[in-house]
Order: structure tokens, then C-alpha cells, then sequence
């Protein structure tokens, strides 16, 4: 606990430097104004609706309906960061008030035990792992007896995002300041998977699995125009095309829709990267 609170010490100084020392200014601006940039990194809770998961490929067309995913938990690691539930975003205000974002969110999470819904058809003798063969309709089969698994190690959503600032309060001319946002955007999905299934168990694959979507609600607390601490509720949907299965064939993918809900938290900075005169801001 103590190297970890140590390192997050370490994070708050890096950032408390971007702002005063290197963008240092001797004047307090509006963070809503025009060219102003901010750049933020925050941890994610996620919860995920029942999906369709299917499977296709020359030896199975499969699919488990109402299939619940559960975020994976693992024990947070200031080394392991990028590889938690992540979120991290840099933006500038293209005008006032309106800003343009890239964003990257990363997911974690597993087909959790329960009792499926299988529907489809599995070649006879391809399973060797879960044990399936033959034609399925509705039928139920609980993952207790079976050795088929759904394990996405990583779900990288890069995301470009237009944000819409809105000021709530400011304080001891803007010392102290609240800020509202409401935003949404479009992106691609990264996806690094392990499915245990088919012939052999696979080891995990990587590579550009899909598209997503999403909507933001955020607010973010402000000091001295320059740190914020951030949180934001957030939903969307990951379409999840193209999840490779097997190294060995191609053709074998996954996919399915996945919504889900977020919750996170984080800190940030702001700065103006250029002299106060060509600043189309007020000055306080």
C-alpha cells in the first residue's frame, strides 16, 4: 500500500510540473476558453448488459444467447496501469466552450459461470476443449461442465470525442472552479483475447476487432485553472466484429454487441501552450 500511494505521489507531482513549470503562467485563464488544452488519466468501474456471443467459422456456427460478462478484477498496479480498466484523454478547446478529444478507455472482462443458452452447430470431434459436437436449439448447458472460456484480456476503445463545457462555479477568481461536460464519440477497439475452444487451448491473440460508441457526463473540479480531479458516468456500445479464435484458422472468429455502463475517476491539468496576448480569453 505504501509503494502504491508512493507512486501515485509520483503521477500528482508529473502533473503539478506539465502545469506550472513547463506551461508555467503568471495568470489565471478560463479553462472553457478557445485553444486551451487539457490532458487527464483516471481508473474505470464497468458493468456490461447480456449479449449474443457467436462463434463462426468451417466447423462451428455458434451462439450463446444472453451471455453475461462480468468485469475481470485484478489487484490495482501503478506498473500495470495501461493494462487496468484505464481511461485516458487529451483535448483542446476548438472554440469556447466546445472541445475535441482523443480518448482511450481500456475493458476487461469474462463470460462468467452461468447457465447458457446455446443455439447453432459444432462439427463432430472439433471440440476438444468444452466437449461440444452436434446441433443445438435453446439448449442449456451450464459452463460448470464444460472447459469453454471467454477471457478478454484487454479491449482498447480509441475514441475521438467532442465535448461540450459547460462552467457551473468558479471561486477566488477561479483558485477554486466546477466544470460540467457532456460529450459522446466514435472509435476503433484493439482487442486481446483468450477463448478457450476448438481443437487446442489458445494462448492470447491480439489485433482490430471492431468499432465503438459512447456517451459522456462528466464533471471535473479545478485549481488555480491548472489540476482537476474528474468524474464522469458514461455508456456506449462495443461492436465487436471481428475476435480472432484460432492461430491456426483464419476463417474461426467471434463477435457480438456488447454494451456498458462506466464510472470513473481521475486527475488531470490544463494549460494555454502560448503567451497570454494571443489568449481569446478572459484574465483573471
Amino acid at each position: 500500500m505504501g509503494k502504491n500511494y508512493d507512486k501515485m505521489k509520483q503521477v500528482f507531482s508529473v502533473l503539478s510540473f506539465i502545469s506550472f513549470a513547463a506551461f508555467s503562467q503568471s495568470y489565471k485563464i478560463s479553462t472553457t476558453a478557445k485553444k486551451m488544452v487539457s490532458f487527464h488519466l483516471g481508473y474505470s468501474f464497468n458493468t456490461f448488459v447480456p449479449s449474443t456471443f457467436s462463434m463462426k467459422g468451417s466447423n462451428v456456427d455458434l451462439q450463446l444467447k444472453d451471455a453475461q460478462f462480468s468485469p475481470i478484477k485484478d489487484k490495482f498496479k501503478l506498473s500495470t496501469y495501461f493494462s487496468s480498466p484505464m481511461k485516458l484523454g487529451v483535448g483542446v478547446n476548438i472554440r469556447k466552450y466546445s472541445q475535441v478529444m482523443l480518448g482511450l478507455d481500456n475493458f476487461k472482462y469474462y463470460l462468467r459461470p452461468q447457465v447458457l443458452n446455446i443455439q447453432g452447430t459444432v462439427a463432430n470431434n472439433y471440440d476438444q476443449v468444452g466437449g461440444l459436437e452436434g446441433a443445438y436449439s435453446n439448449t442449456l448447458v451450464s459452463t460448470d461442465t464444460l472447459g469453454f472460456s471467454v477471457s478478454m484480456n484487454n479491449v482498447r476503445f480509441f475514441s475521438l470525442q467532442w465535448n461540450q463545457l459547460f462552467p457551473l462555479a468558479h471561486y477566488r477568481k477561479h483558485v477554486l472552479g466546477l466544470i460540467g461536460i457532456l460529450g459522446a464519440g466514435l472509435g476503433a477497439l484493439h482487442t486481446t483475447s483468450k477463448i478457450d475452444f476448438g481443437p487446442a487451448y489458445q494462448g492470447p491473440i491480439s489485433n482490430l476487432s471492431g468499432l465503438g460508441g459512447m456517451f459522456n457526463l462528466g464533471v471535473r473540479m479545478e485549481f488555480f485553472s491548472n489540476i482537476y480531479l474528474f468524474s464522469s458516468l458514461s455508456g456506449g456500445l462495443l461492436i465487436q466484429k471481428n475476435i480472432h479464435t484460432d492461430l491456426s484458422e483464419i476463417t474461426q472468429k467471434a463477435f457480438h454487441n456488447l454494451g456498458y455502463g462506466q464510472l470513473s475517476f481521475g486527475i488531470g491539468t490544463t494549460f494555454f501552450p502560448g503567451k497570454k496576448k494571443n489568449c481569446d480569453c478572459p484574465h483573471f
